[in-house]
């Protein structure tokens, strides 16, 4: 059975490290790392008494925090002496095969939703603006087949972090609820094929700070990758992706994407298929090749186009 649970850009779909700041994606079994996004500006529930805690000289605090229905965002800021290099840095030692966490740099996050597990979600931490500031961002399982949940409407999150150089963890207890606002929530149903595969686009939902999108592939899935862009040209950033073939008989395989708010002026998305090109001509795997701004170079798959209009 194949489970797949990824934060990244568009830039980097594969899961592979392209290069800039990594993102830490963590799930009930597994870990990947991808080129960060970009952190967007975007208004945000504040969370009431987030008066930073101190331990070892380091102080953490959580300085907002929203849940929109699509996703949580968590913001950290720290601040101490002696800190060496970013909160979400990492490194990683080829010599040693050891990854290496400076002093004050996030070192493990466990994330409690009233009293439990996110129990299959995906959760994921990156940087922010700052080399003090950090982003965690979740997301619940729910639209990955089966009977899996999605997150209440209102609930207590609880979050410990533990910082390099520091024991004990820090521990927020989060009062959070879904954002006022209306979502537009489709079901297109729009279904594309291409040899054995067939992908189909099953629901959508939009909110004034993100999207998601749910696609079940059947079939053969090769080295498919998407990205999606507006119909003013724009190309949302990815904050995470989520993939699963374990909650259905038939072993579909269903993808959850969370992306970047559509703007205001937006009437349709069009997400699109297409294939990584290797640097070596006829390989299946080893490094992509790049063109001459350093982005991967896409063979797209325009059977698998689709458009969808959204107002």
């Amino acid at each position: 059975m194949n489970k797949i649970y990824k934060v990244m850009t568009t830039a980097a779909l594969t899961g592979v490290l392209i290069g800039g700041a990594a993102w830490v994606v963590t799930s009930m079994t597994e870990h990947a790392a991808a080129k960060a996004p970009a952190v967007q500006n975007i208004a945000a529930k504040k969370v009431a008494n987030t008066a930073g805690i101190t331990q070892g000289g380091i102080t953490l605090g959580v300085s907002k925090a929203f849940y929109d229905g699509n996703y949580i965002d968590i913001s950290l800021q720290r601040s101490g002496k002696g800190l060496v290099g970013g909160m979400a840095d990492r490194k990683f030692d080829e010599k040693t095969m050891k990854e290496i966490v400076e002093k004050g740099s996030i070192k493990d996050i466990k994330i409690l939703i009233n009293g439990k597990s996110i129990g299959g979600g995906a959760m994921g931490w990156g940087p922010g603006s700052t080399t003090d500031t950090a982003i965690i961002r979740l997301s619940d399982p729910s639209w990955l087949g089966g009977q899996l949940k999605a997150f209440p409407n209102k609930f207590k999150l609880t979050a410990k972090i533990t910082l390099e150089g520091v024991s004990k963890p820090y521990t927020f207890d989060l009062s959070l609820q879904k954002t006022a606002g209306k979502a537009v929530a489709l079901k297109p149903n729009v279904t594309k094929i291409t040899g054995d595969l067939t992908v189909n686009l099953s629901k959508l939902n939009l909110t004034s700070t993100s999207s998601r999108i749910q696609l079940i592939a059947k079939g053969k899935q090769s080295d498919i990758s998407y990205e999606v862009v507006d119909d003013q040209g724009k190309e949302l950033d990815i904050f995470s992706i989520q993939g699963s073939d374990e909650n259905n008989k038939a072993g579909d395989m269903y993808y959850d994407f969370v992306l970047s708010p559509l703007g205001k002026n937006a009437k349709s998305i069009t997400i699109r298929a297409y294939k990584p090109k290797f640097a070596v001509a006829g390989a299946t795997s080893g490094a992509y090749e790049l063109d001459a701004d350093g982005n991967i170079v896409k063979e797209y798959v325009k059977e698998l186009e689709m458009k969808v209009k959204v107002k």
